[in-house]
């Protein structure tokens, strides 16, 4: 059901799908919704919870893990959201502006978890860079990733998902090794 979900919400918005949208997607009635979510904020809240549920354990190893350890976590962690559940990704930058202020407060901790995770790891590997310049290469990095996945359009016609991969992964290692 939450594929589906993801799938409406992204081609068609949050606002623009029904619950007898949700549920025919799902192979349910749209009344059939209702014993599983509380509502259609608590379908896309399930939807968006995947992204920290994909991303929390790379967080809390890399929080006590050597510097290299942990980036290699988060940077995995990284690929692995950004190149398998690329919708999810658009649908938290587009709809979460549409949910409770107690649920975008919660996005936004978990966020501020997430990039000080990556800040730690690169400031403890770049002693050049201070911690509001690490933060920022953190926040690069994540843009870099993002970015490039978020069109339905790539990876380009001929790449392969393993080249796509390999290629943001080295552009993500040059970035971080770079020295100003």
């Amino acid at each position: 059901m939450l594929d589906a979900a993801e799938a409406l919400f992204l081609e068609h918005g949050f606002h623009a799908v029904s619950v007898d949208d949700l549920g025919s997607a799902a192979g349910i009635s749209g009344p059939g919704v209702y014993r599983h979510f509380a509502s259609k904020d608590a379908v896309l809240t399930a939807v968006l919870d995947r992204i920290w549920e994909r991303l929390a354990p790379a967080v809390v190893a890399a929080e006590t893990a050597a510097p290299a350890t942990a980036l290699e976590l988060l940077l995995t962690a990284h690929l692995d959201l950004a190149l398998q559940r690329p919708a999810a990704l658009e649908l938290l930058l587009r709809e979460l502006v549409h949910l409770p202020a107690d649920y975008r407060e919660l996005a936004r901790r978990n966020h501020r978890r997430y990039v000080a995770a990556w800040a730690r790891a690169i400031g403890e590997l770049r002693p050049d860079l201070d911690a509001d310049e690490a933060r920022l290469l953190a926040l690069a990095v994540h843009g870099l990733l993002d970015s490039t996945t978020l069109s339905g359009r790539l990876p380009a016609r001929g790449v392969t998902a393993e080249e796509h991969r390999r290629l943001l992964e080295a552009a993500a290692r040059r970035v971080l090794a770079a020295e100003g």
